[in-house]
């Protein structure tokens, strides 16, 4: 998002505020008319009418992808800002990082999986040939 110029301060419309938050969590185009609430004594929205809300939400906002509606939603309705810098993400990014590995390092390794049986029955295995022919060897010395 290197050269997003986006108009936060745009006013949209009720209709439109709902069709951009259900896109902005996620629903496609077609969902849309069947998530929005009828008004009374009309039957569901359209999908072309959608697309056309859908239209100018982004001129009005100045935005071309529906990822770019979504930040514009988070960003407005949860007081997230905008001009967030990318030495500030970096150092967000590492942050969550760190905090993950020190998660990994420091839970116990319930996760690590025992030996296979299998090579333990090998192991059992060849001891036992090992005896075999050791008593073998001993015999052909006694004789």
């Amino acid at each position: 998002m290197g050269g997003l110029i986006m108009n936060v301060t745009a006013q949209l419309t009720k209709r439109e505020l709902e069709v951009a938050e259900y896109l902005a969590w996620g629903a496609s185009k077609k969902e849309v008319p069947d998530l929005l609430p009828q008004k009374k004594g009309k039957g569901p929205i359209s999908v072309r009418t959608v697309e056309v809300l859908t239209k100018s939400i982004y001129e009005k906002l100045g935005i071309q992808k529906v990822s770019e509606l979504s930040v514009w939603y988070f960003c407005t309705h949860y007081n997230i800002s905008l001009d967030l810098s990318p030495l500030k993400r970096r150092v967000a990014t590492m942050s969550l990082l760190l905090l993950v590995a020190l998660m990994e390092v420091t839970t116990n390794s319930d996760f690590v999986r025992p030996a296979p049986v299998r090579a333990t029955r090998s192991a059992m295995r060849s001891g036992a040939r090992k005896t075999r022919r050791e008593a073998d060897a001993l015999e052909l010395t006694e004789l």
